[in-house]
């Protein structure tokens, strides 16, 4: 029924539970969204909304404004929109990174995460032929993230949903086999009309460009080829058998008030309650 749920239908269940609730809408593009900024937010000042779609959340925020609910706000991934030279404004929110994956990926939960389920001689041992975890990781997905830019750009229609990430992440040093990336992708893409050749040229053009790596990364991949490697090569005995949705889990439970304090979109969000005269964040020293 998720699939089913429309902007109007959010923007319909805040007008109801207006007449009853005078506090702050955060209206978030999923449940894994709501489960962490979840950690964050005033239970008593501010509701968290579901709404199963990126869109869902920039319509919903824009039909609650059109009516004139100044206590509506939204996060979205930022996705590829810096990119793509699309911006957005209060009380529409995106994350500092591609996505919150990504965010997390890059805070200090990726070390608690290491902790808890790495090996330290071997994680020793892979940081020093490889470098660290966290580097060698987002080396891993560049490309990809890359790829999937350059498909949005000329209009190749490939696919990234559901892939092997095995099929092209070396299982000892988490490199990245472009060539094999470029086919396992193609593979992956019935629709798409773009063949490898055309794909290596798409992806050659766009590495010619220096982009921030946290804005072209996908959190799903990194956190699909950092459940590789503790599985392969730098897991300890409780993370042979890690899946992504369990590390991602993982993730979030280690990501703290601190980590999200330091964020853009912590700042950006409580300025705009400064000036609204409302509330989305509990008071960091009580969390």
């Amino acid at each position: 029924m998720r699939e089913l749920l429309t902007h109007n239908d959010i923007a319909n269940e805040i007008s109801m539970k207006r007449s009853l609730f005078g506090g702050s809408f955060l209206i978030v593009e999923g449940a894994t969204d709501g489960r962490l900024y979840g950690k964050f937010v005033d239970r008593e000042e501010c509701e968290i909304i579901p709404a199963h779609s990126k869109d869902n959340v920039r319509i919903s925020v824009r039909e609650s404004m059109r009516r004139n609910d100044k206590k509506v706000l939204g996060i979205v991934d930022a996705d590829l929109d810096p990119l793509k030279g699309i911006s957005h404004k209060p009380p529409l929110f995106a994350t500092d990174c591609r996505d919150i994956d990504t965010m997390m990926m890059k805070s200090a939960a990726l070390d608690h995460v290491l902790m808890e389920y790495g090996d330290r001689n071997r994680v020793d041992t892979f940081v020093n032929r490889y470098g660290s975890v966290r580097d060698a990781v987002i080396q891993a997905c560049y490309p990809l993230g890359l790829l999937m830019f350059a498909s949005d750009r000329n209009d190749d229609d490939l696919s990234f949903r559901d892939l092997d990430h095995s099929l092209f992440i070396d299982r000892r040093s988490l490199r990245v086999n472009i060539d094999n990336m470029i086919g396992t992708v193609v593979g992956n893409s019935p629709h798409s009309r773009t063949d490898r050749r055309a794909a290596a040229a798409h992806l050659s053009k766009e590495m010619r460009y220096e982009h921030d790596p946290w804005d072209i990364c996908r959190g799903h991949d990194m956190v699909s080829v950092l459940a590789m490697g503790l599985r392969d090569i730098f897991g300890g005995y409780n993370s042979k058998h890690i899946r992504t949705g369990e590390l991602a889990g993982a993730l979030r439970l280690a990501y703290g008030r601190e980590d999200f304090r330091t964020t853009q979109l912590y700042g950006s969000v409580e300025g705009w309650c400064s000036s609204g005269g409302c509330r989305v964040w509990s008071q960091m020293s009580s969390l």
